[in-house]
């Protein structure tokens, strides 16, 4: 029963009057006082962006929808990631205005932290305001349950333990005529038979219904839908799982069909929206270093083997599609020749190959290497959307096509600079499947927080030139 709820509009409301009072709450924590708040242009300016911002993310993800499905502390961790959005795409938007070096950092810290403060707080308020409003019998949406008695007692033990806060069970109807074999206890649940149940729906205030069934004539359930839709009634059908409890599956259109997705893990868009905000901003930042760093380091690299400064080489990103990688060249030129001979001192466990003192590194290779200094050049493949700060590490095309069904799923989300396995030790980590198995945990458990730690370790390990060849 997963839809929009009617409480959307009142929702925005509120959250754009928490935005107002946070930017109102900003403006006098910088200057202690409200006055003169819209004289300035680029105050006026700012809160015009702030909310217009605000309205693209809200229209771009699903954060207005679903309130009463979600708990509060879920609730807290989604105002957070729509605050993270803001302050990412706000951020870009007075960039490319060229007013952003107006504002003051502690102003728009402010706004943060009180807006997640008030929006968070708004949001409880009002979910704690709708659920008392639809605890009362009419106010509640009242539902029937359509089944059959094979799967009966599943249906309604797992309903009833899972349905919104503003539905109400009314009772449950037996298509297949066969009450009298419930118990007594799921007898008095049944609230009418086959025959009556039109009657019974007609006359009686229902809102929906919740059509559950196996093995019953299809073209039967087709004219209780029909029947039902014509009476006015919101029907919510079970479809055929095929035995399959993974929860991350959803239903959509695909072309004209309907269908049922499966994946191992669905990303929400407000996140993944919000990932991408944080790449183009850290590739920006990281691609200004990259540019000092080449005229300090393109010189060395050329003088101790003369040839491009920058390596390039096709990579795997997300799901198989190739890209080139860019890296400051760390490696003789015919570095990728030599490699045939060296196979037979690889150091690592399966589709990857690592050595500790390659004789094809140079000496200055090695300590752009030790320091990661060669990976900055990768900041243009995040900036063009081939890669993520975060993610898993890009393998080779040879790598790839040796690659297990399993070592596949890791290609899942798309690869980063840094990831889980880069800062759990990469060098001490010499076998291939403990690769996959960091990639799969960061996968499975990825949210935009955990990247914002990988980062803050990565950072930490880059400063401690630790974990790297």
């Amino acid at each position: 029963m997963k839809k929009k709820y009617e409480s959307t509009p009142g929702l925005a409301l509120l959250d754009l009057l928490s935005l107002i009072l946070s930017y109102a709450i900003g403006y006098y924590m910088r200057f202690r006082t409200l006055e003169g708040i819209l004289d300035e242009q680029f105050y006026r300016i700012g809160i015009v962006c702030l909310l217009l911002v605000y309205i693209c993310v809200a229209l771009r993800t699903d954060c207005l929808e679903n309130l009463m499905e979600r708990s509060y502390s879920r609730e807290i961790a989604l105002v957070f990631q729509i605050n993270c959005a803001l302050a990412v795409v706000l951020a870009l938007a007075l960039y490319f205005l060229h007013i952003a070096g107006d504002y003051s950092r502690m102003f728009f810290g402010w706004i943060f932290i009180a807006d997640v403060t008030l929006m968070s707080s708004f949001r409880c308020i009002y979910k704690k305001l709708l659920r008392k409003y639809y605890s009362v019998e009419k106010f509640a949406k009242r539902f029937l349950i359509l089944t059959t008695l094979n799967v009966a007692k599943r249906v309604y033990r797992e309903l009833t333990a899972s349905v919104p806060a503003d539905y109400s069970l009314v009772g449950m109807v037996l298509l297949d005529g066969k009450e009298k074999s419930l118990t007594k206890k799921f007898q008095d649940i049944v609230v009418t038979d086959r025959e009556h149940m039109y009657d019974y729906i007609r006359t009686g205030a229902i809102d929906e219904v919740f059509i559950s069934v196996t093995n019953y004539p299809v073209h039967e359930i087709e004219d209780v839908i029909l029947t039902l839709q014509h009476m006015g009634i919101v029907v919510n059908v079970n479809v055929q799982t095929f035995g399959l409890k993974t929860r991350e599956k959803t239903l959509r259109e695909f072309g004209s069909h309907s269908v049922l997705t499966y994946s191992a893990n669905m990303f929400d868009s407000a996140s993944l929206f919000l990932k991408r905000g944080m790449d183009i901003l850290g590739s920006l930042m990281g691609l200004i270093i990259t540019a000092l760093l080449t005229i300090v380091f393109g010189p060395l690299i050329f003088l101790e083997s003369p040839g491009p400064v920058f390596f390039s080489q096709i990579r795997i990103g997300k799901n198989g599609r190739r890209f080139k990688i860019y890296k400051f060249r760390s490696m003789y030129m015919d570095a990728e020749e030599r490699k045939k001979e060296l196979m037979d001192q690889n150091e690592m466990n399966g589709q990857m190959f690592k050595m500790a003192n390659d004789p094809r590194v140079t000496k200055v290779g090695a300590f752009i290497r030790r320091t990661s200094i060669d990976e900055f050049p990768q900041f243009y493949n995040v900036l063009k959307g081939d890669m993520s700060l975060v993610g898993t590490r890009p393998p080779t095309e040879d790598e790839f096509l040796h690659y297990t069904n399993e070592q596949k799923r890791r290609l899942s989300l798309k690869p980063g600079i840094t990831g889980l396995w880069q800062v759990s030790g990469r060098s001490d980590i010499t076998d291939f499947d403990e690769v996959v198995k960091l990639d799969l945990q960061y996968i499975d458990n990825w949210s935009v927080w955990q990247d914002i730690k990988i980062i803050g370790k990565t950072i930490w390990t880059v400063i401690r030139a630790s974990g790297a060849h």
